[in-house]
């Protein structure tokens, strides 16, 4: 597991590994900034960055990035039922203007109730994710999470019953998101006077008690549920972090203090190093069991299109199978060579002459058994197993990173005419990918290949169904005047 935190002067890097329900931290690394690369979408660049990172960490599977929420929009709205299905969650979006064409977004809380809810949406140009995505392929890493910087510092607090401000004051852009238990995230944009560098000339203390009753303003007309009285977050450049506070004493006392993290196992790296790492730390602990709570139910912030996720799931099923197959071929190579030897050694013993014949006894009644087995068996109703099948299709695919699965369904009856045997849904980069995926396929075992669809709904993404049917086997029927033909 490696989290990617980008920050405007410095680059992030978190390993760490799940162990039960802990993750254990096992490395700390900081890198140079790639913020620049990522709000320009310069896709060489940001390939050049991850290229290095790879280098420096050996890891290419299960990336988490954490963004800035400067290019999100954050937003909370009412929600008129309870219903999770997509088409309502698809009308909830277009009522409250989120143009799924032109964002990804996430829905991370949802406000339990019998009967209706609020719910947070964080969007964000499909553009910025588009690069990142671009670049993570060019050198073959497998995207696992993409999630805003806010809600990774409120899974890290592990408080979600508590209100929290956090400011994100920055050389570019300045903002302060609200937390609330009772509603979820909103976000209030800060004008450019509020900026690192103009913060610098003028009395930043002052200046950050005056946004704080701005936010709280904001707060009574458009964001209720938070009284105004929640702990502060705040987020900035490495050298003026320690700089910015607020004009009183109370404010000040407000700002939170990091503190150790339950869920975390740390042998290498004491408290500081930790807490000045915990954006990236917040994001891994998704991987964890969240926590339950009486009023509001917590989900993942991370914006990857749906497509992307299921991709990713199909990807590691077929790295896990290939894991397994080099392990069970290591022990069955290493069962054979036992046996030989085993057999070598028996070869070498003369064997008793009583001994022998119990032997081509025991051979005789073996082969009674196999064929009474066979019988038993050829009446039993059984399934095809699985596992070659599907060893068989990954094996068909031209690349990981050139076409992937959405969904793979297989009916193991084991019925002749099973005409709806195997279904794939796919997506590739080049519609070549796919008819090359359907060339692979053609062998004993998979004949009567159909590609039933095929389109190009999102750019450079194709999309294709594939049905696989059974070979039916024609029995040659008894000609019923052979007889007659004989007797005459």
């Amino acid at each position: 597991m490696l989290a990617i935190t980008i920050f405007e002067d410095t680059t992030q890097i978190v390993v760490g590994k799940k162990i039960k329900n802990k993750l254990e931290i096992k490395s700390l690394i900081s890198y140079k900034s790639i913020y620049e690369a990522y709000i320009n979408k310069d896709v060489n660049s940001l390939t050049m960055y991850l290229d290095e990172i790879v280098s420096l960490t050996k890891s290419k599977t299960d990336i988490y990035f954490i963004l800035p929420d400067d290019k999100f929009n954050v937003d909370y709205f009412y929600y008129p039922t309870n219903s999770e299905k997509q088409k309502d969650i698809d009308k909830f979006l277009q009522t409250n203007n989120i143009d799924t064409n032109k964002y990804y977004y996430s829905l991370p809380f949802n406000l339990k109730s019998t009967t209706f809810s609020w719910k947070t949406v964080y969007s964000i140009e499909k553009t910025y994710i588009d690069s990142l995505l671009q670049a993570s392929k060019n050198v073959n890493l497998l995207i696992k999470s993409i999630e805003p910087l806010s809600f990774c510092a409120i899974r890290y607090k592990n408080t979600f019953q508590q209100e929290t401000y956090i400011f994100e004051i920055y050389k570019y852009s300045a903002s302060i998101v609200m937390y609330s238990p009772l509603a979820g995230l909103f976000k209030m944009n800060l004008s450019k006077e509020y900026t690192i560098d103009n913060l610098k000339t003028k009395n930043s203390s002052m200046m950050l008690s005056d946004a704080l009753l701005q936010a709280n303003a904001v707060a009574k007309n458009k964001f209720k549920a938070i009284t105004g009285n929640a702990d502060i977050h705040i987020l900035s450049t490495k050298e003026n972090i320690s700089k910015l506070t607020f004009a009183s004493t109370d404010e000040n006392a407000r700002i939170y203090k990091m503190r150790p993290n339950s869920n975390l196992i740390v042998k290498k790296y004491n408290q500081i190093e930790i807490d000045t790492y915990y954006i990236g730390i917040g994001s891994l602990l998704q991987e964890l069991e969240p926590p339950r709570l009486k009023y509001i139910k917590i989900n993942s912030a991370n914006i990857l299109p749906e497509i992307v996720k299921e991709s990713t799931k199909l990807i590691e099923l077929e790295q896990n199978i290939k894991k397994t197959s080099k392990i069970a071929l290591f022990i069955f190579t290493f069962i054979i060579g036992i046996q030989a030897a085993y057999l070598y050694y028996l070869n070498t013993i003369a064997i008793p002459d009583k001994l022998q014949l119990d032997f081509d006894y025991a051979n005789k009644q073996i082969i009674t058994l196999k064929k009474e087995d066979s019988i038993i068996q050829s009446v039993k109703k059984q399934t095809e197993p699985i596992q070659p099948i599907l060893s068989e299709i990954l094996i068909s695919k031209p690349d990981n990173n050139t076409l992937g699965f959405t969904k793979l369904s297989i009916n193991n009856s084991q019925n002749d005419k099973n005409n709806d045997w195997i279904k794939i849904d796919l997506v590739a980069t080049e519609p070549m990918k796919i008819q090359e995926f359907s060339s692979n396929l053609n062998s004993d075992r998979f004949k009567n290949i159909m590609l039933t669809k095929i389109d190009n709904t999102v750019e450079n993404i194709n999309s294709a169904e594939i049905s696989i049917t059974k070979v039916i086997k024609d029995t040659p029927k008894k000609n019923k005047n052979t007889k007659k033909e004989k007797d005459e």
